[in-house]
């Protein structure tokens, strides 16, 4: 969750968050969640406050609020204000980093993005930019900068991290071969049936096995499946979805395993019914190809090299800067 944090901080430079519609206190265990300010961390000179933080993630704590109650809504605010406290130690230190290594921007690139932030976020209305910039206590300069230092972190992370990360295509096959069975997909069948019960007395049961096999034998006339069914099935005329013959009772699996797509089965005998099965589609058991599934393994693959990238750069930046956290 702090990676998914810290790439929604580096994708929307300057949000114009408000604070005034976070929950003003949470019942959890811990600091962080405390609605009174204060700091939360520190990096070299730079104090992370705790509003800064609630700020920060008050999106992700909606969603959550949404979704859960109770001791889980607690834990997973908690943990939410743990990593986002996280991502603006890194943030912190990101910009530490740009600093040192001299990044700059030019200034039409800057002037451009908050000429777009404007244009989208505000509807081209600089007057509801200056109102929510004095809610939170902020100059344009100010806001400005914060553009600035956003765009340059992007620049940096990618530099860093996006355009770094790759996957040999060698690497792609070998995580299919090593996770094949998850790939595998069993046999499935689609069908219908008619049902015929066998009745209560010998009278009822020869009656009704007539009825089967002379209904069997005007679906291989060429009767319609469906017609015969309204007239006779006393049983659900739907079609049945995808299904695995596990999931089907006993007595009809020979038939969904042997019958051809668009045939219908011999009369089968269960104890208290007559079946006679059309299998409408069928799905033989296999292995997803590897064509399918090669952008997913390749996505999944990037993702876990960009996080170790992200590790190893935070590892590095990190002992050559004091961090606190309170």
């Amino acid at each position: 969750m702090k990676k998914f944090f810290l790439l929604i901080a580096l994708a929307t430079p300057a949000l114009l968050a408000q604070t005034n519609d976070m929950p003003m206190a949470a019942v959890t265990n811990g600091p962080l969640t405390t609605a009174i300010d204060g700091y939360a961390a520190r990096v070299d000179s730079t104090i992370i406050t705790y509003g800064e933080v609630r700020e920060s993630v008050a999106p992700y704590i909606r969603q959550i609020m949404r979704k859960y109650k109770g001791g889980e809504l607690a834990e997973r605010m908690q943990a939410a204000y743990i990593d986002g406290r996280e991502v603006l130690i890194e943030e912190s230190l990101f910009k530490a980093e740009t600093k040192a290594r001299g990044l700059s921007l030019p200034d039409k690139v800057v002037d451009e993005e908050v000429d777009r932030l404007i244009r989208e976020r505000f509807e081209n209305d600089r007057a509801l930019l200056s109102r929510a910039l004095a809610s939170r206590r902020m100059t344009f300069d100010e806001w400005k900068q914060e553009v600035r230092d956003q765009i340059t972190l992007r620049v940096f992370y990618n530099q860093e991290i996006t355009r770094r990360a790759s996957v040999p295509t060698q690497a792609v096959h070998d995580e299919y071969a090593r996770n094949k069975e998850q790939y595998f997909i069993p046999f499935k069948v689609k069908y219908r049936f008619i049902l015929i019960s066998k009745g209560k007395t010998d009278e009822d049961l020869a009656a009704k096995r007539k009825l089967a096999e002379d209904t069997l034998q005007k679906l291989r006339d060429g009767a319609n499946f469906d017609a015969m069914a309204k007239n006779v099935s006393e049983g659900d005329l739907s079609a049945s979805p995808w299904r695995e013959p596990k999931d089907v009772r006993e007595e009809l699996r020979p038939a969904l395993l042997n019958t051809p797509a668009g045939q219908i089965s011999d009369l089968i005998a269960a104890p208290g019914e007559f079946y006679i099965v059309k299998v409408d589609e069928r799905r033989e058991a296999g292995y997803t190809p590897f064509e399918q599934v090669q952008k997913d393994i390749e996505n999944n693959l990037l993702a876990a090299e960009r996080d170790r990238l992200h590790d190893a750069l935070i590892k590095t930046i990190s002992a050559k800067h004091f961090i606190e956290r309170y």
